[in-house]
């Protein structure tokens, strides 16, 4: 039985980017299958028992099977052994969160004992404690407030500048712990672990905040464990040791002074505790408070140790508490940003579109076109392109071609030529000038009346790849990719140089990769490159 899964985690977006990364890159190095009919067989086998299901977990489910299967195929290839990036992540994640969690208890129980020292001459100034063991904290929670406001508010982009650094640290932890497991796999795979570990700097756009929460949580979990080294060294100094507390300070300041700072400062768990429990009376605020020439004779000793429980608690609400709250705030935003992500991008937007098609015979020139046939010999065409099992994804685009490749086309080669290549079916062809301003208008008014019918629609731009890149065709195409919305699809679908009865026709080897090159600077993850007429990579 397959177990169809939608709880992604972070570990299986290292390795759908691990793989898919191999199934498109150019290093064919590693054990990999016959991807088209791999990529048939798996969408087969997922389609026979998906359960009926929604279009928006349709994908995410699919490319899950998909990722599961490309593990199984990885791991049934004879070595003892196979490390994929995302476990060498999740024992790097687990490793560093051990450490970090003991350093900071040690350090938290290291700091709170030097400083809860009691030698019989002075008590120790509950000012100092206050000032040394939660204001910091304190003032770091206000940064983080600080810039999340500014942040939601456009402000700042707070991920701008800590992305980049916690993504730098996160990737040079993994590198070092990939050093650990070089000896279990070949030169060729740690070269593309540590690829796929260099893209984590560069998801951004696709997988939004998801790689930030890791080191997020290790930071909470950093100062859940310092708050808890303070506590526990504070009770065992309590326990075992006759521990004295009093208050001191060149301002001129009253008893009822400090007593209201304390109600202040006690005010969050008042409601559960009274005083003396909650804070010191007013009575023993000025039975501890030292004075320089008269020493510590006399101080009466129950007032000297009635400020412990008050040091306790403020720790607790003001340094381990908010710790928590923001750790389980962390954890809820991970998994939001792993619910949200769509995976729409061109990458797995390519990888769906060739499962969903019928399995076909490649030639061995990379881009020479062909005739995608069904094992029955049939062209297929978008109804046909998903048999064995229905599924709500739209095989459907909305087709922009340039006035003057629209004049010596005609609707139906337009449709063959999208169906037998990319197994999808224009659902609307819209000619353009060439004018961003007016393509971009032609291409919004096309959009609203269709996202709703097309969830998972694609924007195909036929480009003549013999007219080389030049920068005026490139800033079109990101203005129209700006017109269409943040996540739509992109396809750049590239024609040769016509014949006498076609204009459809495969471009050449070289034309494509200059097309490629030019749309790689866009630096858009949701555009890609296809060939009408001719084999996608």
């Amino acid at each position: 039985m397959i177990v169809l899964n939608d709880n992604w985690k972070i570990k299986d977006l290292i390795d759908l980017e691990y793989f898919l990364g191999r199934r498109y890159g150019d290093d064919d190095g590693g054990r990999e299958p016959e991807t088209r009919e791999f990529d048939r067989n798996a969408y087969l086998s997922f389609a026979e028992e998906s359960p009926p299901a929604d279009e928006s977990s349709y994908r995410r489910r699919l490319i899950w099977h998909w990722l599961e299967k490309r593990r199984e195929y990885e791991k049934t290839g004879g070595r003892e052994a196979v490390l994929l990036p995302g476990d060498i992540f999740s024992d790097t994640m687990r490793i560093a969160r051990v450490l970090v969690a003991v350093v900071a208890m040690i350090f938290g129980a290291g700091l709170a004992w030097s400083l809860l020292t009691y030698t019989g001459r002075a008590p120790v100034n509950v000012f100092t404690c206050l000032w040394v063991l939660v204001v910091p904290q304190l003032l770091l929670l206000l940064v983080l407030t600080a810039s999340a406001a500014l942040s939601r508010m456009r402000i700042i982009e707070s991920f701008r500048v800590v992305y980049p650094v916690l993504t730098a640290i996160m990737t040079g932890m993994l590198r070092k712990t990939g050093r650990f497991a070089e000896k279990r796999i070949d030169a060729g795979t740690a070269n593309r672990i540590a690829k796929t570990y260099a893209l984590l700097g560069k998801t951004r756009t696709i997988y939004g905040s998801v790689f930030f929460w890791p080191v997020f949580l290790t930071a909470q979990m950093a100062g859940v464990f310092y708050n808890a080294g303070i506590l526990s060294a504070l009770f065992l100094k309590v326990a075992i040791t006759d521990l004295a507390f009093g208050w001191q300070t060149t301002l001129q300041l009253s008893p009822e002074s400090v007593l209201r700072f304390v109600e202040t400062a006690a005010f969050p768990w008042s409601w559960l505790f009274s005083p003396p429990a909650a804070h010191p009376t007013l009575g023993q605020i000025a039975g501890s408070q030292m004075i320089l020439k008269d020493g510590i004779f006399h101080l009466a000793t129950g007032d000297l140790v009635a400020w412990w429980p008050f040091i306790l608690l403020t720790v607790a609400f003001y340094g381990l508490l908010p710790r928590l709250l923001l750790a389980c705030a962390g954890l809820v935003m991970k998994y939001r940003a792993l619910a949200s992500i769509d995976f729409n991008h061109a990458a797995c937007d390519r990888l769906v579109m060739w499962m969903m098609m019928p399995r076909v015979k490649t030639a061995g020139r990379r881009y020479r076109p062909e005739k995608l046939e069904e094992k029955e010999g049939k062209t297929p065409s978008p109804a046909t392109a998903g048999e064995g099992g229905s599924h709500p994804e739209k095989s459907s685009a909305l087709v922009l071609i340039p006035m003057e490749i629209f004049a010596h086309a005609t609707k139906n080669g337009i449709q063959t030529a999208l169906a037998d290549s990319l197994g999808i079916y224009p659902a609307e062809v819209i000619p353009v000038d060439m004018d961003a301003r007016e393509d971009s208008r032609r291409l919004r008014q096309a959009l609203p009346e269709k996202q709703d019918k097309y969830q998972s629609m694609r924007i195909v731009v036929i480009q003549e790849a013999w007219q080389p890149p030049i920068k005026e065709n490139t800033s079109w195409i990101r203005e129209l990719r700006a017109a269409a919305g943040g996540t739509a699809g992109m396809i750049i679908a590239l024609i040769g140089k016509p014949v006498h009865d076609t204009i459809f026709t495969s471009p050449s080897d070289g034309d494509r990769d200059n097309w490629e090159q030019a749309v790689n600077r866009l630096q858009d993850p949701y555009i890609r490159i296809e060939s009408l007429g001719g084999n996608a990579r």
